[in-house]
Order: C-alpha cells, then sequence, then structure tokens
C-alpha cells in the first residue's frame, strides 16, 4: 500500500502541545475533497469514526482548495446554538455584490455585520415565514460568496435548525457553492444524510491507519527511522489505526521515554495518554449511567463478551438498551456476531484508568465471576489476572497454575515458565506449594527457550529453602540441564548433576538413575569417555528402579545417545525404541530429543543416511509433541547434516540467520557459527571466517566436536596466511580437546590438517603420535568418517615425509571412503592431494586434480579450486578455455586403465578395487573411454583399444 505524506509547512497542523501533525495515508480522499470543491455544485459527506482525521483532512482542504473556504464547525454542548456553525462561516465571507433586501433578514443574527447589510426585516406575523426568509438570506449570502466551499464539520453534534437549514441547502444548492459535510457516521441526522444522497452526493470514507501508514506517521513525527514491523502492529492493535490515538501515543512517548532499551518500547507501553484519556470521559460524561456502566464492564472484560455478560460484570438487570446506545455511539463495537468490546485496546485503558479504584476491583472481581461460570476449558489465565486485580491472591496462584498447565500441554513453554517463576516469588506461598510448582518449573523449562529467569530462581531456591533431598536432587537436576543445554554453561551443570545424584541416589533411585544417564552424555561437562562410560555402568545399575514408561524410554534415550555418540557397534540395537508409536506426550518428548542426538551423533560418525531418517522422525514428532527448544536444535541439526553431506547452496546465510535468532543459547548458536565460519572460510572471506571461528574454538565455549573442528579450520587459515608457529598452536590446541575427552571420532576434521601442519613443520614424530591415538581411539567403533579422515592422515604423512608411492595408496583407499560416506569436501580434498601426489612421483594426476576442482567449485570453495588448477599449471598440464581440459580425444592414461581392465571383463567394482579409485570414477572412465572410440557397449573395447593404442603412440 503506497503512503502519502506532504513534507511541506502548509500541510502541518499545529496540535495543542505546539508540535505539527503530518498528513499520512490521505492522499486519495484530498483528491476526491479537492475535486469537489473545483466542481460545483456538489455535495460531499465526509465520514469516519472520532479521532480518524476528519478535521485534519478538512485543514489541508483549506490550505489547498484555492478559493473560498467557508468552515463552520457544531459544538457538542447540551443545548446547542441555533444556526451557529452556519453564522460562525457567514462571518468572514467576502460577497462579491452588494446585497440585496434578503440579506436583512441576517442583521438580527450578525449585528457585527450591520454596516455591510440592508436594513433589518420586519417580522411577517407567522414564525414559519419568518424562518424561511431567514434560510433564503442565508443561501442568498453563500451564493454571494461563491464559487465557495462551505464546510460544516461535526454534524453529528448539529442543532435542530442547522439540520433542517441544511436540509433545505442541499435541495437549493447555489451553482457556485460545493458543501462538505464531515460527521461520524453512527451518530449523525440520517434524514440530512438521505437527502444528500438521493441529490447525487459523494460519500468520502475515512478509515484507521494500516501498520504501514502508522509507521509512516510515527517516522514523521518523531524525525527518526521507520519504526520495526512489530513495533507498528502492536501499536495498531493498542490505537486501532485511529490517527488521534496513535498522536496521543507518540507525543505522550516522546515525553517520557521508555526505562527498556528498545527506543520504540514506550510505543506500546500500558498507560494511556493523558489527553486521549481525556477525550474518552469528555465522551463518557455526555452518556447516561447505563451507557457508562456498560463501556466500564467492556474495558474491564478486555475481550468480546455478549450482552448477558456485559450486563452482569455492570451490575444491570437489563442491559440491551445500553449496549445497543453504546454501540450506536461507537462506544463499542460488535466484532463478532453478538459479542462487543470497546474501540480498541487504548480505549480500554482509558477507560479503566478512569474509573475509582473500589469500582474497578468490583468489577474484576464480576469479570472473574462470570468467566468461571462459562463454558470449559476456561480461561484460566483471564481469570487469574482479574483475581489478582481484585486483591484476591489465592485464586490468583490457583488460576495461574491452570493456565501453565494448560499451556505445557498445548507446548507453549515459554508461557508456563513465565507463569510459574511468577507465582513462585510470591513470598507466602504454602511451603508444598512452593516444592510442587518449582518441580513443575524445572521440568518445564527443559523445554522451552528462556532460561536465563528460570536459572536463577531455581539456584535461587536451591540456596535458600529448606527442601527435602529428593526435591532438592531433582529441582538441581533440572538446573544442571539447563545450565548444559540451554545456557551454554556445561562444567557448571555438569557439577549440579554431580551433586543431584548424590542427593538422589537413597531417597530416589529411579530418579538418580535418570540423572547418571545424563551425565553418561559425551556433550554434559565435556569429560573423558571414560567418565561418562562409568556413570552409565552406574546408571544401569539402578536402572530396575524406573517403572514409568515414560522415565524408562527417556533413561534408554540418554543410554542409546551415550553408546551412538561414541560410536558403539551395540547402540544400533537401542535405535527401534525412537521409533516405537509414543503413547503420551512424555514419551514423545523423550524420542523427539532422542532423534535429535541420534542426528547430531551419526552426522559426526558420518552415518548420514541414518542421521537424515531420524532427522525426518524427529521433525515428525515435533509436530505431535512440541518443544520449542527441541524443535530449535533439530533446525541446527539439519544445518550440521547439509554442511557435511555438502549440500551448501544458501547454507551459510542459513546459519547467519540461525545465529542472530539464538543468540542467547549458546549451545544453538556456537554450531551456528562453526558452519557460517567455515563456509566463510571457503568463500575466502578469511577475517570473517577467523573472528567466528575463534570465538566457536575458545576455550570452555563450545562442545568439544565443534571446538576440535573450528580450531582445526583456524590452524589451516593461519597456515594459509603464512602464520605457521601460530597454526601450529592452534591445531596443538584442537588436538587437547580431542585427547581430553578421548573422543576421536570427532576428529574427522582435525586429524588429517594436524598431520600436514606437523610434516610441514618437521614434526614427524608428532604427526605419527597422532595418527596412533586416532587409531588406538576408533578401534573397534562404528565411525566411518574418522576412519577415512585417519586413513588420508596415514597418506598424508607418507606424501609429506617423501614416500608418494605408499601415500597413493593410502589416498586412493580414503577416497573410497570418502565416496561412500559420501562426503564431497573432504571426497574433494582426497582427489586434489592424491592427483598431486600422482604428479610428484611421475604418474598421471589430472583426472584427480580436475575431479577435485569441479567438486570444489560446485561447492563454492574457489580458492581450493585454483589451487588446483594451479597445481596442473605447474606440472605442464594446462586448460581449454571451453570444452572438456586435458586430453582431447585421446584416452588419458586412467581411462586407459579402466578401458582395459573393463575389456578383460572385470566389473566396475573390480576395476575400483584394482585401481584404488571409487566406483563413480570408473563408470565415468570407462563412460569417457566409449565415447571417445564411438562405442555402444563395453564388449566392444577389446578390438577397438588395439587400433586406437597404435594411433595414440
Amino acid at each position: 500500500m503506497t503512503v502519502e505524506h506532504d513534507p511541506l509547512p502548509s500541510s502541518r497542523l499545529t496540535s495543542q502541545c505546539g508540535k505539527s501533525t503530518p498528513l499520512v495515508g490521505r492522499a486519495a480522499q484530498l483528491a476526491a475533497l479537492l475535486d469537489a470543491a473545483t466542481s460545483p455544485p456538489r455535495v460531499v459527506r465526509l465520514e469516519g469514526e472520532a479521532g480518524v482525521g476528519k478535521t485534519r483532512l478538512l485543514a489541508e482542504l483549506r490550505t489547498r482548495a484555492g478559493g473560498q473556504v467557508l468552515s463552520g464547525v457544531c459544538q457538542s454542548f447540551r443545548a446547542g446554538f441555533p444556526l451557529a456553525p452556519l453564522l460562525d462561516a457567514l462571518l468572514p465571507a467576502p460577497w462579491g455584490e452588494r446585497p440585496g433586501p434578503l440579506l436583512g433578514a441576517l442583521v438580527p443574527l450578525l449585528p457585527e455585520l450591520a454596516d455591510r447589510l440592508p436594513p433589518p426585516l420586519p417580522s411577517l406575523g407567522d414564525p414559519r415565514l419568518d424562518r424561511h426568509r431567514l434560510y433564503r438570506a442565508i443561501r442568498e449570502a453563500l451564493s454571494l460568496s461563491g464559487p465557495a466551499v462551505l464546510v460544516v464539520d461535526d454534524l453529528h453534534w448539529a442543532d435542530d435548525q442547522t439540520v433542517e437549514f441544511l436540509r433545505y441547502l442541499i435541495g437549493h444548492l447555489p451553482e457556485r457553492l460545493a458543501l462538505v459535510l464531515s460527521y461520524r457516521p453512527r451518530e449523525a441526522d440520517r434524514d440530512v444524510l438521505a437527502d444528500a444522497a438521493r441529490n447525487g452526493a459523494l460519500t468520502v470514507r475515512l478509515e484507521p491507519l494500516d501498520d504501514v501508514q502508522t509507521g509512516a506517521l510515527v517516522q514523521a513525527m518523531l524525525g527518526r527511522g521507520l519504526p520495526p514491523a512489530d513495533v507498528c502492529q502492536a501499536l495498531v492493535r493498542r490505537t486501532g489505526g485511529v490517527p488521534f490515538a496513535i498522536e496521543e501515543v507518540v507525543r505522550a512517548a516522546a515525553e517520557r521515554p521508555s526505562s527498556e532499551g528498545s527506543p520504540w518500547a514506550a510505543l506500546t507501553e500500558q498507560q494511556a495518554p493523558e489527553g486521549f484519556r481525556e477525550a474518552i470521559e469528555q465522551r463518557l460524561s455526555r452518556v447516561d449511567t447505563g451507557i457508562r456502566a456498560v463501556v466500564a464492564a467492556a474495558a474491564v472484560l478486555a475481550a468480546p463478551a455478549n450482552e448477558d455478560e456485559l450486563a452482569s460484570v455492570a451490575g444491570l438487570d437489563h442491559g440491551s438498551a445500553a449496549l445497543s446506545a453504546a454501540v450506536g455511539l461507537d462506544l463499542l463495537r460488535e466484532v463478532a456476531p453478538g459479542r462487543y468490546r470497546c474501540r480498541h485496546e487504548l480505549a480500554e485503558q482509558a477507560v479503566r484508568q478512569g474509573l475509582p479504584s473500589n469500582v474497578l476491583a468490583s468489577l474484576h472481581r464480576g469479570s472473574a465471576d462470570v468467566l468461571q461460570s462459562g463454558p470449559v476449558p476456561l480461561p484460566h489465565a483471564r481469570i487469574a489476572a482479574h483475581l489478582r486485580a481484585c486483591g484476591d491472591e489465592a485464586g490468583w496462584c490457583e488460576h495461574s497454575e491452570r493456565a501453565a498447565d494448560r499451556a505445557t500441554a498445548l507446548g507453549d513453554t515459554a508461557t508456563a515458565v513465565t507463569v510459574l517463576r511468577e507465582i513462585l516469588l510470591v513470598p507466602d506461598l504454602a511451603e508444598q506449594s512452593r516444592e510442587r510448582l518449582a518441580l513443575k518449573l524445572g521440568r518445564t523449562a527443559l523445554d522451552g527457550l528462556d532460561h536465563g529467569a528460570t536459572v536463577a530462581v531455581l539456584a535461587d531456591m536451591l540456596s535458600t529453602v529448606p527442601l527435602p533431598a529428593a526435591v532438592r536432587g531433582e529441582l538441581r537436576s533440572d538446573l544442571g540441564l539447563l545450565l548444559i543445554n540451554q545456557a551454554g554453561e556445561p562444567d557448571a551443570g555438569y557439577r549440579e548433576l554431580e551433586r543431584a545424584a548424590d542427593e538422589l541416589r537413597d531417597p530416589r533411585p529411579d530418579l538418580a538413575a535418570r540423572v547418571m544417564s545424563a551425565l553418561a552424555n559425551l556433550h554434559a561437562g565435556h569429560q573423558h569417555v571414560g567418565t561418562h562410560l562409568r556413570w552409565l555402568a552406574e546408571a544401569r545399575l539402578l536402572s530396575p528402579a524406573l517403572t514409568e514408561p515414560a522415565a524408562r524410554t527417556a533413561f534408554a534415550v540418554n543410554e542409546l545417545t551415550t553408546l551412538m555418540t561414541c560410536g558403539k557397534p551395540e547402540a544400533w540395537r537401542l535405535l527401534p525404541i525412537l521409533l516405537d508409536e509414543p503413547v503420551d506426550a512424555g514419551i514423545g518428548r523423550a524420542q523427539m530429543r532422542g532423534c535429535l542426538n541420534i542426528v547430531d551423533a551419526t552426522a559426526w560418525l558420518g552415518h548420514y543416511r541414518q542421521a537424515e531418517r531420524h532427522l525426518g522422525h524427529g521433525r515428525a514428532l515435533a509436530a505431535k509433541f512440541a518443544a520449542p527448544y527441541t524443535e530449535e536444535q533439530l533446525a541446527v541439526a539439519h544445518l550440521l547434516l547439509d554442511w557435511l553431506r555438502g549440500n551448501w547452496s544458501g547454507l551459510r546465510g542459513r546459519a547467519a540467520e540461525l545465529v542472530t535468532k539464538h543468540a542467547s543459547l549458546q549451545r544453538i548458536a556456537a554450531e551456528c557459527r562453526l558452519i557460517e565460519g567455515a563456509l566463510a572460510a571457503e568463500a575466502g572471506d578469511d577475517e570473517h571466517a577467523l573472528r567466528v571461528l575463534r570465538e566457536v574454538g575458545a576455550p570452555g565455549v563450545s562442545a568439544p566436536p565443534l571446538a576440535a573442528t573450528a580450531n582445526a579450520i583456524v590452524a589451516e587459515l593461519q597456515y594459509r596466511r603464512g602464520a605457521m608457529s601460530a597454526a601450529v598452536g592452534t591445531v596443538t590446541a584442537a588436538l587437547d580437546t580431542i585427547r581430553r575427552t578421548g573422543m576421536w571420532v570427532w576428529a574427522t576434521e582435525l586429524t588429517p590438517v594436524a598431520v600436514e601442519l606437523l610434516c610441514l613443520t618437521g614434526r614427524v614424530e608428532e604427526a605419527r603420535g597422532v595418527l596412533r591415538e586416532h587409531r588406538d581411539g576408533i578401534e573397534g567403533l562404528d565411525c566411518p568418517a574418522s576412519v577415512a579422515a585417519l586413513e588420508l592422515g596415514e597418506a598424508l604423512g607418507r606424501h609429506r615425509q617423501g614416500r608418494p608411492r605408499e601415500a597413493l595408496e593410502r589416498y586412493r583407499h580414503a577416497e573410497r571412503l570418502f565416496d561412500a560416506l559420501p562426503r564431497p569436501f573432504w571426497l574433494g580434498r582426497t582427489r586434489a592431494l592424491l592427483g598431486e601426489c600422482a604428479l610428484t612421483a611421475g604418474e598421471d594426476g589430472t583426472v584427480s586434480l580436475r575431479e577435485a576442482a569441479a567438486a570444489f567449485t560446485s561447492l563454492g570453495a574457489s580458492g581450493r579450486a585454483q589451487r588446483c588448477y594451479r597445481i596442473l599449471r605447474e606440472h605442464g598440464v594446462t586448460e581449454r578455455k571451453r570444452g572438456r581440459p586435458g586430453y582431447g580425444e585421446q584416452l588419458s592414461p586412467r581411462e586407459l586403465e579402466a578401458a582395459t581392465l573393463a575389456a578383460s571383463g572385470r566389473t566396475n567394482r573390480q576395476i575400483a578395487s584394482a585401481l584404488g579409485v571409487s566406483v563413480r570414477t570408473v563408470e565415468q572412465h570407462v563412460a569417457h573411454a566409449l565415447r571417445k572410440l564411438n562405442l555402444h557397449s563395453r564388449h566392444d573395447l577389446g578390438p577397438a583399444l588395439g587400433s586406437r593404442l597404435a594411433h595414440q603412440t
């Protein structure tokens, strides 16, 4: 929608507080008024609710019309002055001709113009004839003033005689006069409007402003940038988009800035501005007590209500007449069939602020009673708010807890956590209630995103409130998990879990088993794998105490997580528990958490198909059992999986968005930063990559696999920039992370980089030691990615020590392993090293280098692709600008090898094993050979190869 506002001084109206108000979003309506003003005789009906900007638009008309504009405003006096707005309009009128004798009828009404008017006329002896002559005189005066526009503002307050004259005038409109009638549609005299319609009147309607127009108005008034979209939406909800209400809010906000950090916060605060409150009170002062009571009831209920509900809260036996009148006066609106509320939130606030405290408390009590007698499910949150407002603290606690339970059932953990925290702050809360609510808060918070305040509440209770050991242990367990998972404080969280295990061991062995199984999680506390496995062994001893199905499922998920993260083969037998149909939400959320953990574990291990399967299953569970924190982690797990599998298109932007979204959730943000930094490094954005990855790799900030991987990439960037000493120091820190945990299954990104840097700096024995540690660390484990990395490290060690022939065999094995995962980025790196090594050994490495370059190009790693081409050039291999580079229509050495073996009858898998390449590479070589030899079948290769070889030599 187009938003217009004229910045010229002439388009601004000075308000009571001395600040100019811009005209926003009214270009079409202003154009219609100007068109009517320049083409008399015309009648225009300008309608709109109170405060919508009719008077402001008429002021703009007076500024821009160019001709004569005669204005009269009807006043809201209890006894209106007859014809007052018409006489006000005539006083400044410049009559172009000498007035005729008829205008003498105006002398008694306009004595200040007696010197310009003919002599007064005697009475005709009949009041009706005198009145008719007066109307003719006013019409004549208006006609002499033409061309002109007569504006009658606030027609809804017009006295009877003014209404009668306007009906007369509409039927006898002078040729050079345009008439504009401004009014509130529900309050104006319908006869005048009907007469205008019958005489072809144009109707111009002013609607409330929308979000965009509201933002433009705020921007123009405050002279700063556009407010955020959510602020504009909240302001429209609060004011109904009524410009007067918006202006009052903006001016109050400018005079009384918010104490919050956002410069826009004051625009959505609850206090109604004084000017708006006075306007509402003025309107209510003109209606009877029944109408006021119904409006007050609607303002306190603050939600759509039917007639009986409003009457009950208002204390009226019959509220129908008062309700109809309130709707007729636009004080209330029918927002749904048979349901009514105030015009907007600001009107509700203004009405409530104007009520005496005892009346307000009584209305809140009545509102609570009405809501409690309504249909189930009861709106517990609303009932609680009304009870607290009338001083019923016990009732507030009861219904607030029920509201929290309802929010938890619906998956709205953020609301549940907020409500439970607030109840726990009540000073005189009963001890049993405090314990029950604290336990409920801890359990609920584990699935939420808002952890900071909850951590503080739980820590305060544990340090200040005497609690039974079982309660303390359970609370401490929840606190520990919050610190580990949401707060990003694994060491502190681990200590809390250890203390919880001790506190629960005797009174609650079932809970102790759960806590110990959490201590077994390798992402909890970053201990050595042996420590975690010892906790798992102890937890298994206590696990028979677990009798509840949800508790047994949660324990099994923890056990599975530990074993799968380690790469223990026996983990696979536990995996089906995640695929069982959950019978309740507790089991469903445990399975969803298990799916998340398995996606993370299998992704780092290199089981990408399993990771993808459980990612899909986890999301299906999330659709049934809402757990916001786990859902967000699933989105990040998808990000990790895409990075590892080489699905890099748009990935850096997705990672950056999630970093911004979850800046306060350190664990989630760290994983996203790792991926963002790794992709930045491959795109050549080294400075950004170093800054982000150093944050991730800093001690104690991230989980071990993230820290080790981040530091491996940083070390490689440092080496690339010539800082070899710094690179070795960084990679050593990364190795220390892996050694501290004993988790060499997490060293996929690290070991090849570490071996190469150590060898390049002459630390060959250290490199061999790393390979030995890696080999021992994964022995007997199911971790294909780490196995491939170890094989690549073995190849690199031999390569950098000047043993290319031995290295080639290892490179080809690593190539097969990475291809089988598949892991495109590391497959490309392996092929690049393989090609370089082959050329060094005097063999053909061009195909491997070109395949690597193509893979890097498709991933967006242009720097690595260029390095491949540079190595080719250094070995005398040139590239054509177009078409297939290299050997043209001649068979390359590798294509010849593959074609010869195919001609002998070997399968692609047998050829791949013989040549030390992947099956896919063999397929490509054979296909290229068939194309170059113009053959359709590999069975024709034997006869064709002899003549082709003779021609090539």
